[in-house]
């Protein structure tokens, strides 16, 4: 069984690919089915129910989502401007949060490690600021 963590990472990676594709979850999961390994394919994806709610609520929100983070870019930085991993765990954090999965504590921490581990090396501070102020 895969760690939370290691769940929220694919669901990070969803996000990624709906923003770099114009596809919907719907399709990246069906995809996802295919060109999964063999041994990996277990019929459904390697996310639990909340992750996989979380997902179709980015789809469904996403421009509520963008004016959040929006609103808590300061200067002239907006949405638009951030790299797509970046938007990324920024979306699923909030999907997360607006669902209250875990406590908001966990789920920043989660967003900020994620960010040290697949942005640049200081994305992780725009992360942290965004999702603090909320």
């Amino acid at each position: 069984m895969k760690s939370r963590r290691e769940l929220r990472q694919n669901a990070v990676s969803f996000v990624y690919n709906y923003l770099m594709t114009n596809k919907t979850m719907d399709e990246l999961i069906e995809d996802n089915r295919f060109s999964s390994d063999v041994s990996d394919y277990i019929g459904e994806l390697s996310l639990d129910r909340e992750l996989l709610d979380a997902l179709y609520r980015i789809e469904e929100r996403i421009n509520i989502y963008v004016a959040v983070i929006n609103s808590q870019l300061k200067g002239n930085w907006r949405f638009s401007r951030l790299g797509k991993m970046e938007q990324a765990i920024l979306l699923f954090a909030l999907a997360e949060l607006e669902q209250a999965i875990q406590d908001k504590t966990v789920i920043v921490n989660e967003a900020i490690e994620l960010a040290k581990m697949y942005c640049d090396e200081d994305a992780y501070k725009l992360v942290n600021g965004v999702l603090d102020s909320l």
